[in-house]
């Protein structure tokens, strides 16, 4: 038996083992599409690396961590990138020990990993990432109709957040849009929306020009903050006059 063969073998192995249960397999999800994400952009995968803290919001223990980093299915780091810098960087570790600032990407055995999962369940892992969207979703509309015949208070739904530092727009924990390259009018957006609260309405936050008409600009960049999210959670548009800008989550349906 080849080394690739027995390395499939012992793949197929971990790949029914209790320990991938479905938080570990929706937190490989996560990683393996940041690992497609960077394999398909040519860049180096720790530029697509993922937070603890993210991974933690799908389900993951410390302990899954653990062991995906045991296994050699990934490896970890502690960011010490700065704002501007060309591409991030780590200070690389070999221990089991996680912070804040631990990130975690998938070595070519736990992508192996994953396409087996994957394959052997049926199911995509951005049908996974979308299950997990939709859940949430779904139990907010519960909480809603709970509300609505008990008449109390509906639970309310979570509010996206931009990290200027980190220029990534998310909502509930998943990455909706991530900037590579500045974008200043729709960056613009997005800080004055989290300055406000994430209020449903603001008003054109954009500086006037006398090159370009404001309200065509204004919606220049709202069909730029819709075009290529990495998870299709949200959906911005304009007011009618040109003036302003809303934001909403999009329907269920919508997200497969």
């Amino acid at each position: 038996m080849s080394a690739n063969e027995k390395r499939w073998v012992d793949w197929g192995g971990e790949s029914t083992s209790p320990l991938i249960d479905e938080s570990l397999r929706a937190g490989l999800a996560v990683l393996w599409r940041a690992y497609i994400c960077a394999q398909d952009t040519g860049a180096n995968v720790w530029d697509f690396a993922l937070r603890t803290g993210r991974l933690y919001e799908t389900g993951m223990t410390s302990s899954d961590l653990r062991w995906m980093v045991a296994k050699g299915f990934a490896e970890h780091g502690e960011e010490t990138s700065g704002y501007g810098d060309p591409h991030r960087s780590f200070r690389r570790s070999n221990g089991y020990f996680f912070n804040n600032q631990t990130c975690l990407i998938l070595t070519p055995s736990g992508a192996a990993l994953a396409e087996h999962v994957f394959r052997e369940t049926h199911r995509s892992p951005q049908a996974t990432l979308s299950a997990l969207a939709a859940g949430e979703t779904a139990v907010l509309g519960s909480a809603q109709r709970a509300a609505y015949e008990t008449s109390t208070p509906a639970m309310s739904a979570p509010n996206p957040s931009w990290d200027g530092t980190r220029r990534e727009l998310s909502l509930a924990g998943l990455i909706v849009k991530r900037f590579r390259v500045p974008a200043r009018n729709q960056e613009t957006i997005l800080i004055v929306f989290e300055e406000e609260g994430w209020v449903e309405h603001i008003h054109d936050p954009l500086p006037v020009t006398h090159d370009i008409d404001a309200p065509t600009r204004l919606h220049d960049a709202i069909n730029r903050l819709n075009r290529c999210q990495i998870n299709p959670l949200l959906r911005f548009h304009g007011d009618g006059k040109g003036t302003g800008v809303f934001w909403e989550l999009r329907q269920p349906e919508m997200l497969g």
